[in-house]
């Protein structure tokens, strides 16, 4: 599993800086979130272009603004 590094710390003998994404070994794991060094990441999500293919001249419709009175 990956873990993000939230402050400066060695991680296997080598120096981690803050927002570096490490793995870890699990006897290392538990230590150093419960000092708050480290903490799970998720990946983000990939977003999709779901406008590719459509056509050039293609334009949403839009609502006719009402008029006040």
């Amino acid at each position: 599993m990956k873990y993000q590094v939230l402050k400066r710390c060695v991680i296997a003998s080598k120096i981690c800086n803050v927002g570096d994404i490490v793995e870890v070994a699990t006897d290392e794991v538990r230590g150093l979130m419960g000092i708050g060094r480290i903490a799970p990441y998720n990946e983000p999500v990939k977003t999709e272009d779901r406008s590719v293919g459509l056509q050039e001249d293609y334009k949403p419709r839009t609502r006719a603004k009402k008029k006040s009175s």
